[in-house]
C-alpha cells in the first residue's frame, strides 16, 4: 500500500513539523508568548487554529466508521456545532478577549475565587489528557492500519514527535503549523473526495446518492424523526455551554488575537469550516459503503475495521505518492488538538498552580522554562494514556467521544459559561454547580434504562440499537443541564453574605468584559507582519516541495492532483509573503496590566 513516495511525503511533513518547533523554540519571550502568542496574533491564524483544534484523526476514524454505517445521519454531529458557534459569534468571543488575562483559569479564579481556580485546574487538567489519548489514540490506529503495524508502536512514536513539537514550539509554533497544515488537509481532503465521486462504481454524485445502501438518506431505519431531533438539540446545548465557557480549550484561542473586533472575525473560520467542511469529509466514506461493503477482511488489526472506511477510498482513488500526503493531513489534524491540549494543559498547571501555589514570586524566564518541561510531561502522560484507551475501550470512536464530552464536559461548562453572563453568585457557586453536574451526570447512568426509555411518550419500544444510544445522551444533557443551572442560579440567594473583598474581584471581572478592546489594541509592523510573513515563507516552502511530484511516474490526472495541491500552497503562501513581507519593523505595545496587585492576571 505505501510506496516510497509516500514515506518521502511523511519523512518530509515530520521533518517539517519538528523544524517549525526548532524554529519557534526562541520566539517565546515569556508565558504570554508562549501560552497565547502575546495577544497580538493576526485573526486569521487564530482562527484557522481554532478550527483546527476543534477536529482531529476522529474525523477520518471514528466519524468515518459512522458515516461509512449510518450516512448522512453523522453529519448531524457536525452541524450541531453551528447553532453554539453563533452564540459565540454573537456574545462569547470577545468576552475571552476583554478579560486580558494569558490562561482562561486565571479568568476564573477573578469571578470565582482562587477555590475555584484549584478546582477546574485539578478536573480540567485530566480530562484534556484523556481526550488528547483518544485523539493520539485514533490517528495511531489510521496510521496502524496504514502500514500494518502494532497500534501501540505506532502511538509511541507519534506522541513522541506531538510532545517534542509541543514542548519546544509553544502557541507560536502551534498556530502557525496549524496554518500550514489547514492547507493540506483542505486540498488533499478535495482531491480524495472528487477522485472518490469520479469511480465508475460510484458514477458522481448522483450514483453515490442511488447506489448507497438505503439507510444512508433514509434516517427512519436508524432512528426515529423524534430521537434524531432530540440528539441534535442535545448535542447543541451541550457545544454551546462549552465553547461559551471558561472551561473550553477554544476560549484561550480567542486570547490569541489582538482585539474585539478580531476576536469576531476569527469565528467566521470555524464557522465557514463546520459548514463546508462535513460536505466533503463523508464523500470518501459513502463510497467505500458502494466499493468495499465488507472491510473486516482487508484490516484484520484493526478492532474496529469500519474505521478505515476513508483510507481505503483514498488508496483506491490517489495518485502514486498521494495516499502519504493524506496521511499526514490526517495526523496533521490531530497534531493540531494535541499541541493544544498539551499547551493550554500546560498553561492551566503553570499559571493555576505552580505560579500562585508552589512560586508566586517565579520571574518570568524561569516560568517560561518550567512551562516547556510541564508540557514535556504532559505529552507523556498522553501517550501512556492512549496506550491505555487502545487497550481497553469497547466503543467505537464516534460513541465512545460523544459519551465521554457529554459525561464530563457540560458539568465543568455550566458554571464557566453561566458566570460570563450573571453576576450575583457567591465564589462556592461554581464548585457546586460542578459536583451537581457530575452527580447529575453519573446518576444518568442508573436512571436512564429502557422502562424509562418506554415511559417517556411518543418514545415508546421497540427500539433501535442507535435510539437507545441517543437516548442516553439526550437524558444525561437535560439532567445535568436541568439541576445544574437550577442550582447555580439558586446560589444566587446567598450572593450578599460573600466577603467584599470576593464582590470587588467580580465587579473588577465584569468591569473588563465591559471595557472593548481599542480597534487599534496590539497593531504594530513587528508583531502583525513578521509573523504572518513566516507562515506565508512555510506554505510557500512546503508548497514548493509538494509541486515537486508533478515530476513522479503518474498519469496526467496524477500530476494535476499534485499541481492543484502543491499550487494552491505556493499560492496562499506567496500572497501572504507580498503583503506582510515588505513591511517596516517597529515596536510593539504591551498590552496594559489591568490585574490588581497580587493577582496572578496578565
Amino acid at each position: 500500500m505505501i510506496t516510497v513516495f509516500d514515506s518521502l511525503n511523511i519523512g518530509f511533513y515530520f521533518a517539517f513539523i519538528v523544524g517549525v518547533g526548532l524554529y519557534f523554540a526562541r520566539k517565546s519571550k515569556d508565558t504570554s508568548d508562549y501560552f497565547r502568542g502575546g495577544g497580538v496574533l493576526p485573526w486569521w491564524i487564530t482562527g484557522t487554529s481554532a478550527w483546527m483544534a476543534g477536529f482531529s484523526a476522529w474525523t477520518f476514524t471514528g466519524a468515518a466508521a459512522k458515516i461509512y454505517e449510518t450516512g448522512t445521519y453523522a453529519l448531524g454531529l457536525y452541524y450541531s456545532n453551528i447553532i453554539p458557534l453563533v452564540v459565540l459569534l454573537l456574545v462569547g468571543c470577545y468576552r475571552f478577549r476583554r478579560l486580558r488575562v494569558i490562561t482562561p483559569l486565571e479568568a476564573l479564579r477573578l469571578r470565582f475565587g482562587p477555590g475555584a481556580q484549584q478546582l477546574y485546574t485539578w478536573l480540567r487538567l485530566p480530562i484534556m489528557m484523556i481526550f488528547g489519548a483518544f485523539g493520539l489514540n485514533a490517528v495511531g490506529v489510521f496510521m496502524a492500519a496504514v502500514f500494518a503495524q502494532d497500534v501501540t508502536v505506532v502511538i509511541v512514536i507519534l506522541g513522541v514527535l506531538v510532545a517534542a513539537v509541543s514542548m519546544l514550539g509553544g502557541s507560536l509554533g502551534v498556530a502557525a503549523s496549524d496554518f500550514v497544515q489547514m492547507l493540506l488537509v483542505v486540498t488533499v481532503t478535495i482531491i480524495t473526495a472528487v477522485l472518490a465521486l469520479a469511480q465508475p462504481a460510484v458514477g458522481g454524485l448522483t450514483g453515490l446518492i442511488e447506489r448507497v445502501p438505503a439507510e444512508h438518506f433514509a434516517w427512519g431505519a436508524i432512528a426515529r424523526p423524534e430521537f434524531i431531533a432530540l440528539w441534535f438539540l442535545a448535542l447543541s446545548l451541550n457545544t454551546t455551554f462549552a465553547r461559551n465557557s471558561l472551561a473550553d480549550e477554544g476560549a484561550a484561542k480567542y486570547m490569541m488575537t489582538r482585539n474585539d473586533r478580531d476576536a469576531r472575525r476569527m469565528v467566521l473560520i470555524p464557522l465557514i469550516g463546520s459548514l463546508l467542511g462535513p460536505l466533503i469529509w463523508f464523500i470518501p466514506s459513502m463510497a467505500a459503503a458502494i466499493t468495499h461493503p465488507s472491510l473486516a477482511g482487508e484490516f484484520p488489526l484493526l478492532r474496529y475495521a469500519n474505521e478505515a472506511a476513508f483510507l481505503v477510498t483514498a488508496r483506491d482513488v490517489l495518485p502514486q505518492g498521494m495516499l502519504g500526503l493524506l496521511i499526514c493531513g490526517i495526523f496533521a489534524a490531530t497534531l493540531t488538538t494535541m499541541d493544544a491540549s498539551v499547551n493550554q494543559g500546560t498553561g492551566i498547571f503553570v499559571r493555576s498552580f505552580y505560579l500562585p501555589v508552589i512560586h508566586p514570586t517565579c520571574p518570568e524566564r524561569r516560568l517560561l522554562i518550567v512551562s516547556k518541561v510541564v508540557a514535556g510531561c504532559f505529552g507523556a502522560l498522553i501517550i501512556i494514556l492512549a496506550v491505555v484507551v487502545n487497550r481497553y475501550r469497547s466503543l467505537g470512536l464516534f460513541d465512545l467521544l460523544n459519551q465521554l464530552g457529554v459525561s464530563l464536559a457540560i458539568p465543568l461548562a455550566l458554571p464557566a459559561c453561566l458566570g460570563l453572563f450573571y453576576r450575583r453568585t457567591p465564589a462556592w457557586s461554581a464548585w457546586s454547580t460542578v459536583l451537581i453536574g457530575f452527580a447529575a451526570s453519573y446518576t444518568a447512568k442508573f436512571l436512564v434504562t429502557i422502562d424509562v426509555l418506554n415511559a417517556v411518550p411518543g418514545l415508546g419500544g421497540p427500539h433501535t440499537p442507535e435510539e437507545i444510544t441517543v437516548f442516553s445522551i439526550i437524558a444525561t444533557v437535560a439532567l445535568v443541564v436541568a439541576s445544574g443551572t437550577t442550582w447555580f442560579f439558586f446560589t444566587s440567594l446567598f450572593y450578599d453574605r460573600s466577603t467584599p473583598a470576593y464582590r470587588a474581584d467580580v465587579d473588577e471581572f465584569f468591569h473588563r468584559l465591559s471595557t472593548p478592546l481599542p480597534p487599534d489594541h496590539g497593531r504594530s509592523v513587528q508583531e502583525n507582519h513578521a509573523f504572518p510573513a513566516t507562515v506565508g515563507k512555510l506554505s510557500l516552502a512546503y508548497g514548493l516541495f509538494v509541486a515537486l511530484f508533478v515530476l513522479i511516474p503518474n498519469s496526467l490526472g496524477g500530476r494535476l492532483c499534485y499541481a492543484a495541491a502543491g499550487g494552491s500552497m505556493c499560492l496562499i503562501g506567496g500572497l501572504l509573503i507580498r503583503r506582510y513581507g515588505r513591511r517596516s519593523v517597529e515596536p510593539a505595545a504591551p498590552e496594559k496590566a489591568v490585574a490588581k496587585p497580587g493577582q496572578n492576571i496578565a
